[in-house]
This record gives structure tokens, C-alpha cells and sequence, in this order.
């Protein structure tokens, strides 16, 4: 910015450096390593979240967007499947080689954009997406890449930014960044990425796009999905108690799952391509 928005931005910030919101594609091996065992037990709940919906199981091909170091391949290679990825940042895909020379595990991850991803038609079983459509130029051609590269049938996960809840992850020292105007977000967005780079930690793609239910419900029906499954369904009898019960409600009854959704920060969907 090179406005007077500029100088009230930096008013409000003063000297704050927010070390915790690190851009998962700067991560070096070590953390690589270290992010191995939990992409391994998320992998694990994932799978079991899905199997009501999709038949997933190895040797599927599966497709890691925005796939950084590979960890979360890593987690899908080891166990059975046939895994790929693509990735934008060329020191992300150097850690990776290193990963995969670490494990012992082969890592196929190719430079490219969500947008234009570089496999063929109908080629992949499954693509898993976190936290990605909230940082690319166009969310609509990128759900329009994944249906093309799905087989029939085929699944995508995905998680992204919420409109819906004042939590997020993305940039710090902003509170109810959600709940602002969009125009505003990318000023912000704009002017953090290039004056103060750690609140956004220190990505050149911060998230531009902040997502309701029924943009991502149009993005998927007008694109060819014809199943859209939340988190709340996903989750739904995986705990007990108070908590579960309140989870398994929200699978069913909006109310209790717009509460859910201002309470909890992003969203979770499986779609499905038949």
C-alpha cells in the first residue's frame, strides 16, 4: 500500500512479529521429518472419514496440490498408495528429493500451478488439496483441473479459509480478518506481503479468497461434482460424549452447524465425481 490505509496498517501493527504463522512450503528437512508420524495418524483419520462416502483404498493414484515437501505423500506412498504431487515453489521440491533420500520413499512431485496441473485426463484416483484454494489467481478453474485429471469414480478433499468464522490462521495481528471486506483483505493481504512478511509467514501467495458454503457448493455442482460432503458429515460418530454429540448434530441440523461454523476456523469437503 502506498496509501494512508498504509500508515493506519502499520499504527495498529507497531512493532509485532508473529514467528508461529510460517508458510508451509518454507519448511527445511528437519521439519519435514519431524511432520512425518502426524501426516501419517491424519492420513489415517482421513481415510476413515471418507469411507462412507468413497472407496479409497491402495494402490489408488493419489494427487497432493500444493504438495510442499511431500510429507503428506510421504504418509500416502508408505502407505500402499501411488502418490504424486505438484507444487509451484522450486526450494520445496529440492527439500523433497531430500525427504525422499531421508525415508527411502520415491517422491514424484512436479513444478506447476493448481490451475494448470501437469497430468493427464482422467489419471488420478483422488486429489487432496489443504489449504490451497484460498492462496491461487482463479478457485474455479482449479476445481475445473480436478475434475478433469479425476478417474470415474473419483474423490477430492479439500480444506480452505471460512467466511464464516473471525478464526484464522493466515495472517497475524488482524482480528476478524474474515469478517472484512474483501477489497480491504487484499489491500492487507497486498501490503503485509510486501512490508511485513512474517505476519503472512513470509509466503509470496498469501490467501486472497475466504469461502461460504454456497460458493464452494456452486464452485463443485456447476464444475460436475455431483455429491459435496462438510467436515461436520465427515466427522460425524468419530467421538463420544458432549462433544460428539454436538459434531453429530451438525451434520444435520443447520443451525446447530452455522454455530459450528462461526466457532471453528475453515472449511473441510469431500467431492465427488461419478
Amino acid at each position: 500500500m502506498s496509501d494512508p490505509a498504509s500508515a493506519s496498517v502499520e499504527a495498529h501493527l507497531g512493532p509485532l512479529t508473529i514467528s508461529k504463522f510460517q508458510a508451509t512450503e518454507r519448511a527445511d528437512l528437519d521439519t519435514a521429518l519431524a511432520r512425518l508420524p502426524e501426516a501419517e495418524a491424519f492420513l489415517e483419520r482421513n481415510l476413515r472419514r471418507i469411507e462412507p462416502f468413497f472407496d479409497l483404498r491402495p494402490p489408488a493414484r493419489v494427487l497432493d496440490v500444493g504438495a510442499a515437501q511431500g510429507v503428506t505423500l510421504t504418509a500416502c506412498a508408505k502407505r500402499g498408495f501411488e502418490a504424486v504431487g505438484v507444487e509451484p515453489w522450486e526450494p520445496a521440491i529440492e527439500v523433497s528429493r531430500d525427504l525422499a533420500a531421508a525415508t527411502g520413499v520415491r517422491l514424484d512431485i512436479r513444478p506447476g500451478v493448481a490451475e494448470s496441473l501437469p497430468f493427464e485426463d482422467e489419471s488420478v484416483d483422488f486429489v487432496n488439496a489443504y489449504s490451497v484454494l484460498e492462496h491461487v489467481d482463479d478457485p474455479d478453474l482449479v476445481m475445473r483441473e480436478v475434475f478433469r485429471v479425476l478417474r470415474r469414480p473419483g474423490a477430492f478433499l479439500f480444506s480452505t479459509t471460512s467466511a464464516l468464522s473471525p478464526i484464522q490462521v493466515e495472517i497475524a495481528g488482524f482480528p476478524l480478518f474474515p469478517w472484512y471486506p474483501p477489497p480491504l483483505q487484499r489491500r492487507i493481504m497486498s501490503w503485509a506481503t510486501e512490508k511485513r512478511p512474517a505476519l503472512v509467514g513470509n509466503t509470496t501467495r498469501p490467501a486472497i479468497h475466504w469461502f461460504k458454503h454456497r460458493k464452494v457448493r456452486r464452485l463443485a455442482h456447476e464444475v460436475g461434482f455431483v455429491e459435496v460432503v462438510d467436515r461436520w458429515q465427515l466427522r460425524r460418530g468419530e467421538r463420544g460424549g458432549r462433544v460428539g454429540r454436538v459434531i453429530d448434530l451438525a451434520g444435520s441440523n443447520r443451525a446447530v452447524r452455522l454455530a459450528g461454523d462461526v466457532a471453528a476456523s475453515g472449511m473441510e469437503y469431500l467431492v465427488i465425481k461419478r
